[in-house]
């Protein structure tokens, strides 16, 4: 059996936080495809094998959970929401719209990446390799 890496769409609006976690998940040993927007993470699922999406809600050009029901249209993934509207009635917009976990903005590094554990060990996906690599704390 060939071994594939965990490919994630990262979709962020700040650049700067889009810039620090990709560089974080890629030090895990993740494949880490950018998006700074709607658009763009379309653009990206068109082109790329995706396992999961982490994704910001309130984006510049448009909405997250909308995104994340285009992108499960282009192909099958998991779906992780980064916000910072974490109101209960808000995180259950989210789950609603298919976001299997939903996580407070700021989020410290160790969050994602347990929920991508969490969330690989329960996928259809789940024989693809999980990166072994130590986790630093992070954003």
């Amino acid at each position: 059996m060939i071994s594939t890496p965990i490919s994630i769409l990262l979709v962020e609006d700040n650049l700067t936080t889009l810039d620090a976690s990709a560089k974080l998940l890629r030090k895990d040993g993740y494949i880490v495809h950018l998006a700074e927007g709607y658009q763009t993470a379309l653009s990206v699922a068109k082109r790329e094998r995706l396992d999961f999406a982490i994704c910001d809600i309130n984006l510049w050009d448009g909405d997250g959970c909308d995104l994340l029901r285009e992108l499960r249209d282009i192909q099958p993934l998991q779906a992780i929401a980064v916000t910072g509207y974490t109101l209960p009635e808000e995180t259950e917009h989210y789950r609603d719209a298919g976001f299997a976990v939903v996580l407070h903005k700021p989020t410290p590094h160790s969050e994602i990446i347990s929920a991508i554990s969490l969330l690989h060990s329960t996928s259809p996906f789940s024989d693809l390799p999980f990166p072994t690599a130590p986790h630093q704390p992070g954003i």
